[in-house]
């Protein structure tokens, strides 16, 4: 579910999209506050229309549960997919299906506290290219007129894959994998990238998620999706042992076992540690070295003493 609040100026987005001529900062509102006087929600989030459903009329569901009514419009674009997953609003975006979409209705007036279907009918152009073609919807509430100078447009995008049917391919290639080559221990970043080689988008969630495997270990990364012709840079944190030797390998699989590898080498070895741990030592060993000194000194005097010869006064 996407959401989107407003209260007194500032914008909390959970997600999708937001367009400002200017902002007064972000706010978190929380779940227990009163009603918000804006907060729109879109569900679902995305979606994925396979080639048995193109047939079959989609649904997304519009919630006002703000206080206040607010006017929605509804419009598609096609959209291209940045390295850190933000989606990038364009007409003439590759693989668009923006001309493909009948949205119903596009205009819509919500009450507070109100919901609304918008209904998506696809009608497919003569012969189109078998694989995804992408489109988002985009829900839009128009800044409405106000004294302030400061007006602010508030939407949501939710990006829809279709597949068309025919020879498709589902490939992926791992392009790169970093990682710090030496580590002092704590936390190590692994960072890889991605990118989609098929003609149909490239899912890693749940059961096909996405693994940096260390020495034995399993590290996830986040779930995530690679459209058509994109590429995805991804990260996830890895927990080392106090020292090792140890190799980070990410696999993509293909239709016949492992499509993908990338492999590099992280050495751990604490330095910070060994220093407290030599230092410790030098301590113990100049303490030892001066108690021994001390104690040799006392020894060479009493026996100075037992030697020392005695008077006649003394006797």
């Amino acid at each position: 579910m996407v959401t989107l609040r407003h209260r007194g100026g500032a914008v909390l987005m959970t997600a999708g999209l937001v367009w400002a001529a200017a902002g007064a900062g972000m706010v978190a509102v929380a779940d227990t506050a009163p009603a918000p006087s804006f907060s729109l929600t879109v569900s679902p989030t995305r979606l994925v229309v396979n080639p048995g459903q193109i047939s079959t009329d989609q649904t997304f569901v519009i919630a006002n549960r703000g206080g206040s009514a607010m006017d929605v419009t509804v419009t598609k674009t096609g959209f291209t997919s940045s390295t850190d997953g933000a989606l990038q609003y364009k007409q003439d975006a590759p693989y668009s299906a923006a001309k493909w979409l009948t949205v119903t209705p596009s205009q819509i007036h919500l009450g507070a506290q109100s919901r609304q279907q918008v209904r998506v009918h696809i009608v497919m152009p003569p012969k189109p290219e078998p694989g995804d073609h992408q489109v988002a919807l985009i829900f839009l509430v128009p800044a409405g007129k106000n004294a302030a100078s400061i007006r602010i447009n508030r939407g949501i995008g939710t990006p829809i894959y279709i597949t068309v049917p025919g020879p498709v391919t589902n490939s992926a290639i791992v392009t790169a994998l970093k990682a710090p080559s030496f580590s002092q221990g704590g936390s190590v970043p692994i960072t890889t990238t991605v990118r989609d080689t098929g003609t149909v988008h490239r899912d890693f969630r749940a059961t096909d998620r996405l693994y940096a495997q260390v020495n034995g270990s399993s590290v996830a990364f986040p779930d995530f999706t690679v459209p058509r012709g994109a590429s995805r840079e991804m990260k996830t944190t890895w927990h080392p042992p106090l020292m090792c030797i140890c190799h980070v390998k990410v696999s993509i699989m293909g239709a016949h076992g492992v499509a993908s590898t990338k492999t590099v080498r992280i050495i751990v070895f604490p330095i910070r540690l060994l220093v407290i741990v030599i230092g410790a030592l030098l301590v113990l060993i100049v303490g030892w070295f001066l108690l021994r000194r001390h104690y040799r000194a006392n020894v060479i005097r009493a026996a100075a003493a037992l030697n020392r010869p005695v008077s006649s006064g003394d006797a």
